[in-house]
């Protein structure tokens, strides 16, 4: 997987799914999430839809830069896709966000707009107050290190429990496979710690959010136990030109029976903006 250093001269780690003359299709994830995070699955039929599909690990994950200093907010974080962009030579892009990487897409909409042609805000929202799992996110940060792999697998396993759609079988196979990936790639938990100070010390975005003029598309599960679903009902009136769906019984994953209804949501939304 290829590593691109931004202008500000941060290396990123990110890799492509489709056709490069198709239109750009950023994914941004979320806390401490590797980009295998994004299902290859998932990113192929995206990419079948008609996206050259981008997904790339954050700062302080997975195989992009670290910062152990710290005391970055999501304002680096989002001046860090823009710089994946121009390091790509990609003049702007449709942009994707799950849960804080919705924070960072908002972000970017604001600080980058031209850089953004539509956003898909996925179980997000303007600030940390709608973090109604705000207990079980610190839980989950103050846990033991893994000693071997398995035991990170099985840490991980757990992590993601609490992200457990009421609606849909959680597909554990793939998350224990994904854990195992993660750490022969990059296990460094203290990464993590470092995002949540970012998320931490980032200023509300709800008193901008007027300003973000690409066409948007949020969605969110009625069953998501980590961030409420009225932290996109408040964005959707905050933004002009938004849509708002809430799927009933999906928590704070992608349960695999929705990618058809999400791809088309985020097709729809990209035909509202220029390519």
């Amino acid at each position: 997987m290829p590593l691109v250093t931004t202008p500000t001269g941060v290396s990123l780690n990110y890799d492509t799914f489709g056709d490069p003359d198709h239109p750009p299709l950023l994914l941004i994830q979320g806390l401490g999430a590797h980009m295998l995070g994004w299902h290859a699955d998932l990113c192929r039929q995206l990419a079948d839809a008609g996206f050259h599909v981008l997904r790339f690990d954050n700062r302080d994950v997975g195989l992009s830069q670290k910062f152990p200093q710290g005391g970055y907010t999501l304002a680096d974080m989002a001046s860090d896709t823009a710089g994946l962009l121009t390091a790509l030579d990609i003049p702007a892009a449709h942009v994707v966000g799950q849960s804080m990487g919705g924070m960072v897409a908002q972000q970017l909409a604001l600080d980058h707009p031209t850089r953004v042609l539509t956003l898909a805000l996925i179980y997000t929202a303007p600030s940390t107050d709608f973090i109604a799992g705000r207990d079980l996110v610190e839980e989950r940060t103050q846990w033991p290190r893994a000693h071997d792999r398995d035991e990170a697998i099985a840490l991980y396993l757990d992590n993601e429990a609490v992200c457990a759609s009421p609606g849909y079988a959680q597909d554990i196979a793939w998350l224990r496979e994904l854990g195992g990936q993660m750490y022969d790639r990059d296990y460094d938990p203290d990464g993590i710690l470092r995002q949540m100070e970012a998320l931490d010390n980032s200023p509300d975005r709800a008193p901008s959010l007027h300003r973000v003029t690409a066409p948007t598309t949020m969605l969110h599960g009625d069953g998501d136990r980590l961030i409420g679903a009225e932290g996109s009902k408040f964005m959707h009136e905050l933004i002009t030109d938004s849509e708002l769906t809430i799927y009933p019984g999906m928590g704070h994953e992608l349960p695999r029976p929705l990618w058809p209804q999400i791809i088309t949501q985020i097709r729809d939304n990209t035909a509202r903006g220029s390519a």
